[in-house]
């Protein structure tokens, strides 16, 4: 008997295909759940190599172990139907920290889908059941079914450049993504100029431009206030004129609020860009105008709120030259440390849904729906302003929000208001956040328009943005990079004629231009220490830049040359891409080719390695 013999055993042939034939079940159901038509080929493939793994594991397993596996197996197809649903992508392993926080687990895992995990469950269930009436315990060549699965598992994670898009199958990403969880491929750099090194020394070279900073740094007579508004998931994708302009496919049109911005003067940039996936990152750039941390657990905000780094924050610069600031968002704060962060990095009143229960408002889940909080958020900032100091306010709605709870539309929405299963099939995949956005987009309009009628943008800078870009932007979700880094930016000084200073819509624009723009537009431009970004005041730019960019949910990473090239590279970035683009139509224009990398794999650890690092705290 050979070491491989149970590979063409009777009965591992029916367990294969039994195995094979759940999974395309399940695959049916994330498509159904998520509306995601994964490409057929990469399915197929990945479909066989899960079905091997689960068959070997059918194959192995009884009594405790066997309840464990059909237990996982029950739990994981509902966190990846829920995670396809809502990320358009499969979990990531390394993020399972996140999931177990009691904040996440009452706002996004107990709701109304919550009722698919004993679907599943008994599904799983089913698989072992039909199994044991298939073939009994033990079988022959345990051992050679295992390094065969182990096999399988090595040769899956280095043939995919990324293990969580819709292609991949649910139990071969899993176990693949098992060595990358376990150890963490990213160190802290020493330097942090342009000519990095990596491990070997050898330095980036000097044609590189990763951390560039540019203001321009007009004389301000009399500086504005400052209100920046980000809207939990927004992509600039869902605005008709710019998904038209790059030819995306979202899931979400939001004309009205496109229309009302260009109605209140608003210039929306085009080419705008997130940085990475998931608020504290977004947040981070965006105050703080420093790369986010690009490695699998997201520490930065956590390190500045226990008092062991120390970062070059906008508002704190503006406190410290006589503005009120204040942080007001939607969800505890609690939840990421923000409650700590924010006081750190400059804000002086700094609020989260406690606010809203203290006030004897009944809030569930992430917080108070949008209708709510920015009608609290307009009287708020009415009484801000009769105060004789400039203010700057930064807002975080949570609305939009998986699960994408509507307060508003569940008394005539019969959809939202019955728990069950059969309702569920029968909600088309991204209804639920259609309507959050749409809720949002009235919520948004009303409180625009109230400050406009009062005279308050008068005298006030308005940046509209995202913390993180979400949603589905085109038809294909594999075929393309940056699919998840569609960002949204549009602003709006208090005198219409000054948008005249600002760089053309068509520029690309990111995250961390915002806090270097603010500094300059309100003449602390040179206030910006260490932030890296490029003001918008700057026009013409003087120099193409480089930029970092990640999807934390893909384990996808980016080189972006503004002059049209991306690199896009697997988690490890020992596998790379070469697309070119239109710099005037980033995200409708990316063309892959056949040209190598523009960075080796030295030059490409070393750039990300050295986005890590924070300034340290000694004896905090």
């Amino acid at each position: 008997m050979t070491f491989f013999s149970g590979l063409t055993s009777r009965h591992f042939a029916q367990t294969l295909l039994l195995a094979l034939c759940w999974l395309l079940i399940v695959r049916a159901s994330y498509i159904l759940q998520s509306g995601i038509w994964p490409h057929p080929a990469g399915m197929v493939a990945s479909d066989l190599a899960g079905a091997l793994i689960l068959g070997v594991l059918l194959s192995i397993t009884a009594g405790a172990a066997r309840a464990l596996m059909v237990i996982l197996l029950g739990c994981a197809a509902f966190v990846a139907g829920m995670h396809l649903t809502v990320h358009g992508t499969l979990f990531q392993l390394s993020l399972i920290g996140k999931g177990v926080d009691p904040t996440f687990v009452t706002g996004s895992l107990i709701n109304r889908h919550s009722l698919l995990l004993p679907v599943y469950l008994a599904f799983a269930w089913l698989l072992h059941r039909m199994h044991r009436r298939l073939t009994t315990y033990p079988v022959t060549g345990g051992k050679g079914l295992v390094v065969c699965a182990a096999l399988v598992v090595v040769i899956y994670g280095v043939s995919f450049q990324s293990l969580t898009t819709p292609t991949n199958n649910l139990v071969a990403s899993f176990f693949s993504q098992i060595p990358g969880a376990l150890a963490s491929p990213f160190t802290a750099a020493v330097s942090r100029d342009d000519n990095v090194q990596g491990e070997n020394g050898q330095e980036v070279r000097d044609d590189t431009n990763f951390f560039h900073q540019q203001v321009a740094i007009p004389y301000v007579e009399s500086p504005p206030n400052v209100l920046l508004i980000m809207v939990e998931g927004l992509s600039g994708g869902y605005f008709p004129s710019l998904s038209d302009y790059h030819g995306l496919a979202p899931s979400v049109e939001l004309e009205s609020l496109e229309k009302n911005l260009k109605r209140h003067d608003f210039r929306i940039y085009r080419n705008a860009l997130s940085m990475d996936r998931q608020t504290d990152r977004g947040t981070f750039s965006i105050l703080c105008g420093e790369y986010p941390d690009y490695s699998r657990q997201s520490r930065k905000m956590i390190e500045v709120a226990e008092g062991r780094a120390k970062v070059d924050c906008m508002p704190e610069k503006l406190l410290e030259h006589g503005y009120s600031t204040a942080y007001w968002q939607a969800a505890p704060l609690h939840y990421m440390r923000k409650g700590e962060f924010m006081p750190r990095v400059g804000f002086q009143d700094v609020t989260g849904a406690e606010v809203f229960t203290s006030q004897g408002d009944k809030v569930e889940g992430w917080g108070p729906p949008d209708p709510a909080y920015f009608d609290n958020i307009g009287e708020r900032i009415r009484k801000l302003d009769a105060s004789a100091a400039p203010w700057m306010v930064t807002l975080l709605n949570v609305g939009t929000h998986h699960p994408f709870k509507v307060e508003e539309e569940r008394a005539t929405d019969d959809t939202f208001d019955t728990p069950d299963i059969k309702d569920l099939a029968r909600v088309e995949p991204q209804e639920a956040r259609r309507k959050a956005m749409k809720t949002m987009e009235k919520s948004l309009n009303r409180f625009l328009d109230g400050l406009a009628s009062d005279g308050l943008l008068d005298d006030t800078l308005v940046i509209l943005t995202s913390d993180e870009s979400g949603g589905f932007i085109r038809q294909g979700p594999e075929t393309l990079p940056l699919n998840n880094n569609v960002g949204v930016l549009a602003i709006r000084p208090p005198d219409v004629d000054d948008l005249n200073r600002f760089a053309p819509r068509n520029q690309i624009v990111a995250q961390i231009d915002v806090p270097v723009t603010v500094l300059d537009f309100t003449g602390l431009g040179t206030m910006i220490g260490d932030m890296i970004g490029r003001s918008l005041l700057v026009k013409p730019k003087n120099i193409d830049r480089d930029l970092l960019l990640a999807d934390t949910y893909t384990g996808l990473k980016y080189f972006l040359r503004e002059s049209g090239q991306l690199l896009s590279c697997s988690e490890l970035m020992t596998r790379c891409s070469t697309w070119n683009f239109n710099p005037e139509r980033l995200f409708g224009t990316l063309e892959k080719t056949d040209t190598e990398p523009f960075l080796t794999f030295e030059e490409r650890t070393a750039l990300f390695n050295n986005t890590a690092p924070t300034k340290v705290v000694e004896n905090p």
